[in-house]
Parts: structure tokens; sequence; C-alpha cells
């Protein structure tokens, strides 16, 4: 878990810097190129429906419920984890401060007022879905499921980034970006709650009765 946490971090920095030296600008040019190629009023309504899997409010309330699943089903310690889903929207935002990189000139949806870099639909839709896939399948021993869980968290997260680029609010590496921010978060929080666990149960195994 550490070194993944480390790999997506390091690519974050490393796309951050590409972004902010103006490296990712003719392949966000021909994808947004592309994007524009293929709209339609069919793809359109589904970009503008699933893109707000990834907003605060939206974000806000499933975690909300996630944690009053947690303290009802006696799993207070996964709350831990789950905080990690608001912080996404903070970094994101002291991300963006950082890059200082300006959103898109035309859009199918209103413009937000902060900056491009990195998508925050994308960081949150990917700490959300990402963050309860693998709190699911801590206790998973199949592969299966597993899998599937995870594909799925993922699928969601990647949708909601491809619709950030489709409505034309964020660049291509803005949302991939996104993706690594709130999958490493993701990860981390994950990786730290278990642990956490696992050193509370060897500790009742071991302390005398």
């Amino acid at each position: 878990m550490p070194r993944t946490v480390l790999t997506l971090m390091g690519a974050l920095m490393a796309l951050g810097v590409a972004v902010a030296a103006g490296w990712t600008g003719p392949l966000d040019a021909a994808v947004a190129n592309a994007v524009v190629g293929i709209r339609s009023p069919l793809l359109t309504y589904i970009a503008t429906s699933f893109t707000a899997l990834g907003s605060e409010p939206v974000v806000t309330l499933l975690a909300v419920i996630a944690v009053l699943y947690c303290f009802g089903a006696g799993r207070a310690r996964l709350v831990l984890t789950l905080l990690w889903i608001p912080f996404t929207f903070l970094l994101s935002t002291i991300v963006k401060l950082l890059v200082h990189r300006p959103r898109p000139l035309q859009a199918l949806i209103v413009i937000p007022p902060s900056y491009s870099f990195p998508s925050g639909h994308a960081a949150a839709a990917s700490a959300l879905f990402l963050t309860l896939a693998l709190l699911a399948t801590g206790a998973e021993r199949r592969a299966g499921p597993r899998r599937f869980l995870i594909g799925a968290a993922l699928f969601l997260a990647v949708l909601v980034a491809w619709s950030r680029v489709y409505l034309g609010v964020h660049y291509f590496s803005d949302v991939v970006g996104g993706l690594l921010l709130g999958s490493a978060g993701a990860v981390a929080a994950t990786a730290v709650v278990r642990r956490s666990g696992s050193r509370s149960a060897v500790q009742t195994l071991g302390s005398p009765e």
C-alpha cells in the first residue's frame, strides 16, 4: 500500500509540474477537440447527469450516509477513513492555488470560478467511491468480488472525470490529476485504518485475561 501511495503522489507531482510548465498543452488541446467532435444531445445529458456524482453536495451527502452506517454498524473506527473524503476538497483547492491554471474558455455549463488543475470533481469522486470500495472489500477474501467492487468504483470515478472534460470545464490533464489525488488519499487512509485495526486485534489477543 505505501508503495502505491508514493507512486500515485509522485505521478501527481510530476503531472503538476508538467501542467505548470505548459508541457501538457498539446495533448489537452487534442483531447478537447476530439471531445467536441463527438458531442451530442444524448452524451450531453449523460455527462450532465453523472458529473453531479463528483459535486460537493452529493459527495458530502454520501459520505455522511456512510459515516452514519459505520456508527450504526458498530464500526466507528472506519469513520477515520471516511474523513479523507471531505479533506479532498480542501487539498484540491490548495493544489489549484499552487498550479494556478486557468479554466478552458468554452464550456457547455457554467464555468466555475476556481482554477482548473486538478479537477475537484474527479478527486472527490475517486476519493469517495474508491474509499467505500476498499472498505467494503476489507473482509472479503475472494478475488472476484474485490475486483468487481474496486473496478466499479474506478469506473464511476472515470465517468465523472470524463464528464468534466466533455462539458468543457476541465482539461484532460486536470481530471487525471484529480483521479491521482483522490485515489492516493483513499489508498493511504484505508491502509492506515486497517493497520491500526490489526494492531488493536494483536494487542487484544496478547492481553492477559
